[in-house]
């Protein structure tokens, strides 16, 4: 039993799968003596009915010994890829969306190199996962379909990550773009856009998934986070995985065609190819998880965006006239 809060660091109790044997103790804090207590041992498979027993009471993080954290990041990698070995239809759905969770949660935990080449080759795997469900699909339209299925019921950043994610593919594909490169880049530029939003309050996470007006506060804090996610990602710069048109979409993907966006304000030709995609990603999955939204259909949607173009040009309108055509 400990009382400093130097010692331990916060976890998603989500994280954690059962019958597995952790290698590290978890420990939950009491606050009415402000003590850590040991809850399940490292040594033992994890008791799922413990688990069940914390998330009844509504228990959404628990704790590991800081000395912890490098065996904490391989647990990780080691549950992402049993998820991602899963088969089919909607376990595969909540295997991607689960293990989006782990890595997206676990990035501000990130200490040496090895864990941070663990953590982008988890991305990788995701990304892989997110790719090869849209490649299979013979139709976009139909690959769409599906995305929506798969992450508009729940407008939580993760969900909406792997929604630009995939998106970002489905656009690429119809613009003609089938280079296996290319299609991972934009994937998982798609899946870490928004890394740098981890210290942004949730009240200003929901209000930007819901499309609604943010106070000047508010938009200063939200408008840190490209410059942020890179900062974060510069970090992980030796793995192969981060190249540089990811760190692109990640900065430029709030920048818009008529130079109003952000932090760069780049206009026009200057806009990088990569980070337009995500850009029309990241607005169509913010029309696709509007929960008052009444049509949710690609092509309504883009018709939508494109008829903005004509008071406002934000985006590219010949990629958006191109995929209009393609689709």
């Amino acid at each position: 039993m400990s009382s400093d809060p130097d010692e331990f660091k916060q976890i998603e109790l989500q994280s954690i799968l059962p019958n597995q044997v952790l290698g590290f103790d978890i420990f939950i804090f009491m606050p009415i003596n402000g003590k850590y207590i040991s809850y399940i041992s490292g040594k033992d498979p994890v008791d799922e009915n413990r688990l069940k027993r914390l998330k009844f009471k509504k228990v959404n993080f628990i704790y590991i010994r800081q000395e912890d954290l490098a065996k904490y990041s391989k647990y990780i990698s080691s549950a992402v890829r049993d998820k991602l070995s899963q088969k089919g239809g909607q376990n595969k759905r909540e295997a991607i969306i689960s293990s989006a969770e782990m890595i997206i949660n676990s990035v501000d935990m990130l200490s040496g190199d090895d864990d941070l080449v663990d953590w982008s080759n988890n991305c990788v795997e995701v990304t892989k996962a997110v790719v090869d469900e849209i490649v299979k699909t013979k139709e976009l339209s139909n690959a769409y379909d599906k995305i929506m299925d798969f992450f508009s019921s729940n407008p939580s950043i993760i969900n909406h990550s792997l929604a630009v994610s995939s998106l970002g593919v489905v656009i690429s594909m119809a613009l003609g773009n089938f280079s296996p490169r290319t299609l991972t880049e934009v994937a998982y530029g798609g899946l870490v856009h928004d890394v740098g939003l981890g210290d942004v309050s949730e009240k200003i996470i929901e209000k930007y998934l819901r499309s609604e007006q943010m106070n000047s506060e508010e938009s200063k804090i939200f408008k840190e986070h490209p410059d942020n996610g890179v900062r974060v990602l510069s970090k992980i710069i030796k793995s192969k995985n981060i190249t540089d048109n990811v760190l692109k979409i990640v900065y430029e993907h709030h920048e818009m065609w008529d130079g109003s966006g952000y932090p760069q304000g780049i206009a026009g030709p200057t806009l990088a190819y990569l980070p337009k995609i995500i850009t029309i990603a990241d607005r169509i999955a913010l029309a696709m998880q509007k929960p008052e939204s009444s049509n949710k259909n690609f092509k309504y949607i883009l018709l939508k965006l494109q008829q903005e173009q004509d008071k406002k040009r934000t985006l590219d309108k010949r990629m958006l006239t191109s995929l209009l055509q393609n689709l």
